[in-house]
Formats: structure tokens, C-alpha cells, sequence
């Protein structure tokens, strides 16, 4: 299944391996796989992997003792054979406390109780990378207590080749009612490198998330959306065969087909730029946020409000003006759109049945623009 939009070159695709513990949790871990070739290549090399017969590429081994612990093995000489290329690769997965069914997408809360569980982070590659991890509620990022860190919204963790960590988190203060909750990790976040080849990677894959509906105290629903007009706030309509579709496609003219992937900009300087996006073949939902070195800022500079949520009919594709102030600090800032498909949805009729979603249910990125500031 592809996890996200790439370069029209390759073709990506996940293979989910989970493994249940002693103590009843629910780990998964995700790899994501780039197959150069057609899709019969991934056929043939995905019945050359099966029947293989030498056994798993990688062992997840989980502390018991205190139940925050755990890591990954693999065997670097397998990883990559039968011509696949792993390229840049990561794993997520998220159990929550007191879940009977780990399965499940929805978590009930007394009042006053708090969000907790384990996140683990993977990474599948032969080098060790960095990775920022927070958290959303109900779309906005708030502090929380993770890896024993408590008060900080973003928190950076490091990975060596081939390990995984399984890191503690809490979330206190959730007010009664229904929310949405999700929890975002971001690859190689400080990594400012100007390569036009290393920004287009970060188009969608490198970015991954786990969302969940809350609810706390005696409620069962999600609050209602009050969507934006996106033709109200758009320059123009893009043609139906514009590519983009169900993501943030970013340049610097409306509806151009050549991607915005840097920029030399001086310090305060107004800089306008143009967020692309619609839906293809389904009606769309979702929630937009803009992030300006990894913190929400207005989609405008003279707008207030950190994320909108709007709506597509099929083919439905605009242009939308977006600008912001040039941070004063030189050197090079990350710039990227998020896109969260189905805001306030229920997840599941019934814990562990999911609902059929439509259009792509998995939140995205738009490429990370370096601005260069001198």
C-alpha cells in the first residue's frame, strides 16, 4: 500500500510486521520499501522474499521488567536483498494504556485521567538518523511528557542503524468531549541541506503519524467541523489533469507543475508562495497546517488562525496564496504544509472495525522548503 506520494520513478509500498508481547501489548512496526521498476517487479521480488525460507530480516525484542523498553535487531547482509532498495526507511507504532483491544482506534477516558502510552520509533537504514516527535490534539500542538521529558511540545530522539525505541508518553489536561489525537514524527528534521535531490525526498516520506478519537468523560461524538470555502480563499482553480490531489503541493506560482524546493530570502522579508491541493476521483476532508521550522504559523500574515479545515468534490483543484515574514535568524529554515485527511471522523464503528474511509486516510507532507536566510 503506498504511504505516501513520490516521485513518478518509483513506487512505494509497506509490509506491516506486528508482534504481540507477554504483557499484552500490541508492537508494529512498518517498513517502508522503495521498488524501482513496474509493479510486476514487486510482485516477483515479494514471492522471492516469501519463499525465501532463511527466515525474518529483523527480531523485536521487548523489555517485560518495566514495560517501556525495547529495540529492534536486524541482519544488515539481508536487508536490501533480492534487489530491493531501502532507501530512506522508518518504522511507527503507538499502544495506548489500558486498551483491551490494542486494535482498536478509539480510546475512552474518565474525567481527569490522563492520556498515556509507548510510541516507537524505527529506523530501518545503515545509518544512525535523527527524529522530532509531537503530539496533536484536536489539531493543535500541545506539551507532553515523553521519553520522561515533560513540558516540551517538540522532542528530538536519535537512532542508531537498525534500532528501535519505544519511548513513554503522557498527555494531561484533555477536557470532557470527543477529540481527535495524533502523534507526528519527523525524519531527519535539522538536517538543512540545500540538495534539490534531498529536498524533494521530503515530499511525504518523511513524515509519519498515529491518530486516534479520544473521548473523556460521558461522550461518544466528535465535534462538528465548521469548514473554510476554499474557493474563497483561493486565486484560481487549477485544470482537472493538475497532478496534485489529497496533499500540499508547493510552489511559487499558482498551479505551476515545477515544485518550490528552496529559496535565498533576506532577513523580515514578505515572502508569497503558493499551496496547491483538491481531490482527485473522491470527495476530501481534511485539516491544512502550515509549519515554519517545525511550529505552526497562519497560512497568511495577516490571517490568525494555525489550521484550516476545508473540503473537495472530486476534481475540485485550487491555488491558494500564502505568505509569511522571513525569520530574522540566518541560516537555513524548514518550511512544510501538513495535510490530516478526515478530521473529527469516527475511526471505527466498533473497537478493532474500522471505518471505510474513501479518500487516502494517512496524513501527509508537502516538500520542506529551505530557506536560505542571508
Amino acid at each position: 500500500m503506498m504511504f505516501s506520494p513520490q516521485p513518478l520513478t518509483s513506487v512505494n509500498c509497506e509490509f506491516f510486521k506486528k508482534t504481540k508481547t507477554e504483557g499484552g501489548k500490541i508492537m508494529g512496526h512498518k517498513k517502508k520499501i522503495k521498488i524501482l521498476g513496474s509493479l510486476a517487479l514487486i510482485f516477483l521480488v515479494a514471492m522471492l522474499l516469501f519463499n525465501s525460507g532463511t527466515g525474518s530480516f529483523w527480531r523485536f525484542e521487548f523489555n517485560e521488567s518495566n514495560q517501556s523498553e525495547g529495540k529492534v535487531t536486524y541482519d544488515p547482509e539481508r536487508v536490501g536483498e533480492g534487489g530491493i532498495e531501502l532507501g530512506e526507511s522508518f518504522g511507527i507504532s503507538l499502544s495506548l494504556i489500558g486498551m483491551e483491544n490494542n486494535k482498536s482506534l478509539s480510546k475512552f477516558l474518565n474525567h481527569g485521567e490522563n492520556l498515556s502510552g509507548y510510541f516507537s520509533v524505527s529506523n530501518q537504514m545503515h545509518d544512525a538518523y535523527d527524529y522530532l516527535v509531537f503530539c496533536l490534539l484536536d489539531y493543535r500542538q500541545v506539551p507532553f511528557t515523553f521519553d520522561n521529558e515533560s513540558g516540551q511540545i517538540l522532542h528530538k530522539i536519535r537512532l542508531e542503524p537498525y534500532e528501535e525505541g519505544s519511548y513513554p508518553f503522557e498527555l494531561a489536561g484533555i477536557e470532557e468531549g470527543g477529540h481527535d489525537f495524533e502523534i507526528v514524527v519527523i525524519f531527519r528534521p535539522y538536517e538543512h541541506s540545500l540538495n534539490k535531490s534531498f529536498r524533494s525526498l521530503t515530499q511525504g516520506g518523511h513524515l509519519g503519524s498515529m491518530k486516534r478519537n479520544i473521548f473523556v468523560g460521558n461522550y461518544s461524538n466528535l465535534p462538528a467541523v465548521n469548514y473554510t470555502n476554499m474557493s474563497a480563499i483561493a486565486c484560481c482553480s487549477c485544470p482537472l489533469e493538475y497532478p496534485p490531489g489529497e496533499e500540499p503541493f508547493l510552489t511559487k506560482e499558482p498551479c505551476s507543475a515545477r515544485p518550490w524546493l528552496t529559496e535565498d530570502v533576506e532577513p523580515g522579508e514578505l515572502l508569497n508562495y503558493t499551496i496547491n491541493t483538491g481531490a482527485n476521483e473522491v470527495p476530501v476532508t481534511f485539516a491544512m497546517m502550515v509549519l515554519l521550522d517545525y511550529e505552526p504559523i497562519p497560512i497568511n500574515v495577516n490571517g490568525t488562525e494555525l489550521v484550516i479545515f476545508g473540503k473537495f468534490e472530486p476534481g475540485e483543484k485550487v491555488a491558494i496564496p500564502a505568505s509569511l515574514i522571513v525569520p530574522e535568524e540566518k541560516g537555513v529554515h524548514e518550511l512544510q504544509v501538513l495535510w490530516f485527511p478526515v478530521p473529527y471522523k469516527r475511526l471505527e464503528t466498533s473497537p478493532g472495525v474500522r471505518v471505510r474511509i474513501e479518500q487516502w486516510p494517512w496524513s501527509v507532507s508537502s516538500v520542506r522548503v529551505g530557506l536560505n536566510v542571508t
